[in-house]
């Protein structure tokens, strides 16, 4: 039995979801990144975890899924990937699914891992400096070594092998990454992790420079598109494949890309600067750097981007969503809330989640079979009810978003203001509870007396056992902004006044 040796000095972990497990790896042991296809091409060998090749360039790579190695098999998911992996110059393709960022270790805090009789795959285990999540470092040499595991040599930096503490030493490493046209690439140590195709929610932040928000950490996290961010067009939302997490301190933002390319050395005068009348965003970029079998990458500048206003202000709004708290809980806190005497809320959506004050809704009314259509813009038409002549409107158009189609689930939520009834859309009811959370002293945007009447201005609450935050929306003040203001009746003249 031997105990692996220690690396000396501090070393440069590349961080990945593998196998079921969090691993590391040495960046000089990992070479690239690259998706996974659905289909890879065929193998005349055999060994277990053994999925087939992938094309990589020059090289025909063999793939192996761990997974089967150690047991814990299972389905494959699209949106996979493959981490190349490098020792004594040859190289095999591992599935993963997800590459985590790297982290610097300090050597003194790895701990030596072994198994009476050998067969372990991994060497050292270590606690994130900063997270303390727990790692395991991958044996690239014992991996390669697997029994009947095909391998090729390693071509993918023949002409400038990389080694800690090498010739190549303090070189940059940039995440290399395609968003839509555009090639991009940034410093690894500011990238906080990547995650998979982002699963955009619709966001009372939803705009061209935010698409939606997704679900990270337990938080609801704002997702920006970087090109608009950067002033270079619009990431089509098809070509939204995967995610880049930058942790801005006060919270966290992904920027939305199309795939992941590769993790790529190069040195430090390779990053060549532009000319500031080149772009529209020159204040967020650092240059531009030629990749070997990539082309040209326009290189963000990690620094400005983390201290970017815009992005600042996305990074303040990350909402937690508390899901540590078991459903036992969220029904105590709702049933103690309902005893308190707190208000009821009624939970609707209208392509995102939103919350009213159930005393604002007179009734609830199935969506009309027939409506008097008119010609005002927003207006979907006429219904009568109850001896009155009801508008009917699209709630979501009237909040600035895309009118929504009217669905099996569609309903009016009727709502009496100054004497007058409005029946507002929406596309389906989703519960009535009462209100668990709100701060009267939040800061919401808006006009002065708008509050809660756009999702701008609306205050968040919480509503029964539900752990997120919803927008608050006063459908009064919804259908106020919809009267025209008073008309003036005009004063007579002064000598009329007189006359009488």
């Amino acid at each position: 039995m031997t105990t692996p040796e220690a690396p000396r000095g501090d070393v440069v972990y590349g961080l990945l979801r593998l196998a079921g497990t969090d691993v590391a790896l040495p960046l000089s042991a990992l070479r690239e990144v690259v998706p996974c296809p659905a289909e890879l091409a065929g193998l005349p060998a055999a060994a277990p975890g053994l999925l087939g090749a992938i094309e990589l360039r020059r090289l025909v790579l063999p793939v192996l899924d761990l997974q089967v190695v150690t047991g814990r098999g299972e389905a494959r998911r699209p949106d996979q990937v493959v981490v190349v992996v490098a020792s004594d110059d040859r190289v095999l393709g591992l599935l993963a699914d997800q590459v985590q960022g790297i982290c610097e270790v300090p050597a003194d805090t790895l701990v030596a891992a072994h198994a009476e009789g050998g067969g372990l795959l991994f060497s050292h285990t270590f606690r994130h400096p900063e997270t303390g999540r727990a790692y395991s470092v991958l044996d690239a040499a014992a991996v390669l070594r697997l029994p009947g595991v095909p391998t090729v040599t390693d071509v993918t930096r023949a002409a400038a092998p990389v080694r800690d503490g090498g010739p190549l030493a303090g070189r940059r490493t940039l995440t290399v990454l395609r968003c839509g046209g555009y090639r991009l690439a940034i410093d690894a140590a500011h990238v906080h992790t990547t995650i998979p195709t982002p699963d955009l929610r619709a966001s009372v932040l939803t705009s061209p420079t935010c698409p939606g928000t997704v679900v990270f950490d337990d938080r609801e996290v704002p997702v920006v598109d970087p090109l608009v961010l950067l002033g270079l067009g619009e990431l089509a939302r098809a070509d939204t494949g995967a995610g880049l997490v930058l942790d801005l301190g006060t919270g966290y933002v992904v920027l939305a890309l199309s795939e992941l390319l590769e993790l790529a050395q190069v040195g430090p005068d390779d990053v060549l600067p532009t000319p500031s009348f080149a772009l529209p965003r020159p204040d967020l970029l650092a240059g531009v750097v030629e990749v070997t079998g990539v082309g040209d990458c326009l290189v963000l500048d990690g620094d400005a981007l983390l201290v970017d206003p815009q992005l600042s202000a996305f990074a303040a709004v990350n909402t937690a969503l508390e899901t540590t708290r078991s459903g036992d809980d969220a029904a105590v806190t709702a049933a103690a809330a309902a005893a308190g005497g707190a208000p009821s809320y009624l939970t609707y959506s209208i392509g995102l989640d939103l919350a009213s004050r159930l005393d604002q809704v007179s009734e609830i009314l199935p969506y009309p079979d027939t409506l008097t259509r008119t010609s005002v813009p927003g207006l979907l038409g006429l219904v009568t009810h109850r001896r009155a002549v009801v508008p009917v409107l699209c709630l979501s158009t009237l909040l600035g978003r895309a009118q929504r189609e009217v669905g099996p689930s569609t309903c009016l939520l009727l709502v009496e203001v100054d004497d007058e009834v409005v029946g507002f859309a929406v596309d389906a009811l989703r519960s009535i509870a009462p209100l668990t959370w709100t701060d009267a002293d939040q800061a919401v945007r808006g006009e002065a007396g708008d509050r809660g009447a756009t999702l701008r201005s609306a205050p968040l609450v919480r509503v029964g056992e539900e752990s997120r935050l919803l927008p608050d929306l006063d459908l009064r003040a919804v259908a106020r902004r919809l009267s025209p203001p008073p008309v003036p009746t005009p004063r007579p003249p002064a000598d009329e006044l007189a006359a009488v």
